[in-house]
């Protein structure tokens, strides 16, 4: 029990420092440079900008204020209120997050402050994803902190949430989940409680899980039990005791079942069926099947030269000719002579 109550106690630590340490300074700034910055507004949401990103500003705006949650059930709630900062350069793009976002973020939202910050489009000339559903990956975590204040929310969820929102998901990355559930190199959802791991590909990785888990959720239990899962979740606080309440079950077996569901849908039958995986068997058999044909043409082609030279030899021998009529003429002559 000590120890329990020791961990349940860093964890709050661990939580509580992390706000101040990260929501203070942003929360200064963001009231301190306020001035510098034009603004939009449209359904109360706040767009904050300067005049170089003027172009695009009208274009994030339309796509904050049309934004939509999933599931169903959520469809009705609406943002209870957001500014978006459009950042002009690196450095007001580190000091509005805290400087805690990695390298290739392009993105952050900061949910208890209602706040999404964005990389300007002209500091990210090359885009790997859709600034659309970056965007709308970012709200999302601001939606669903709104929906479960005061309650205590996962980084998994969070991630696995805003996935699920933006739709921010593809047939290409199917190929790594499958290894990692087939391999069991999936991160246990403890581990992914308070954050993610720092290399980028791992972190990759926990988002992709992240999706799937939250994924199963939405799409096992009906609306009127996902309602009724957060609205519990709202009033005891996190996730473990509402499925206690809502579901008769912990968070522990809810996982368990989720290991079982993904590796019917993400797991051999996607590692099989994965284009990326043809692709590469399909070049491995090209590569084994012309091999084979051109050590066996080979073989064929020095047995062809050997009976070439073999009969070359029999035809055009002199000597051999010569030999052989000598040997004929000599057998003639002795039997003329027994005859006579």
């Amino acid at each position: 029990m000590v120890l329990v109550l020791i961990k349940k106690i860093t964890v709050k630590f661990r939580l509580v420092a992390g706000s101040f340490l990260l929501f203070c300074p942003v929360f200064a700034y963001a009231q301190g440079y306020e001035s510098s910055y034009r603004k939009i507004v449209d359904k109360g949401i706040e767009l904050y900008f300067h005049d170089r990103d003027g172009k695009v500003a009208s274009q994030y705006l339309a796509w904050a204020a049309a934004y939509q949650p999933r599931p169903e059930f959520l469809c009705g709630k609406k943002l209870e209120g957001l500014r978006i900062y459009l950042a002009p350069t690196e450095g007001e793009f580190y000091r509005l997050t805290g400087g805690r976002m990695p390298e290739w973020g392009v993105a952050c939202a900061l949910p208890e402050l209602d706040l999404v910050v964005v990389r300007s489009p002209r500091l990210v000339p090359l885009w790997k994803e859709n600034p659309r559903s970056i965007l709308l990956h970012e709200i999302s975590h601001v939606f669903l902190d709104q929906q479960l204040r005061p309650g205590e929310i996962p980084r998994w969820f969070h991630e696995g949430f805003a996935m699920y929102c933006s739709q921010a998901w593809d047939l290409g990355n199917f190929l790594d989940l499958s290894l990692s559930l087939v391999l069991g190199t999936f991160f246990p959802l403890d581990s992914l409680t308070i954050g993610f791991p720092s290399g980028e590909s791992a972190s990759r990785l926990a988002y992709l899980q992240s999706y799937t888990v939250v994924e199963y959720l939405f799409s096992t239990r009906d609306s009127r039990q996902l309602a009724m899962l957060f609205d519990r979740w709202r009033k005891l606080g996190n996730l473990d005791k509402a499925m206690r309440s809502g579901f008769g079950t912990t968070l522990l077996r809810f996982e368990k079942r989720w290991k079982k569901w993904a590796l019917v849908r993400y797991g051999w039958m996607k590692l099989v069926t994965s284009l990326t995986l043809i692709w590469i068997l399909a070049a491995v058999l090209f590569i084994f099947v012309y091999i084979s044909r051109r050590a066996k043409f080979r073989r064929k082609l020095d047995e062809m030269r050997k009976r070439e030279s073999l009969d070359s030899q029999i035809q055009t021998d002199p000597w051999d000719k010569n030999h052989t009529g000598q040997e004929e003429s000599r057998a003639e002559e002795g039997e003329r002579e027994t005859r006579g």
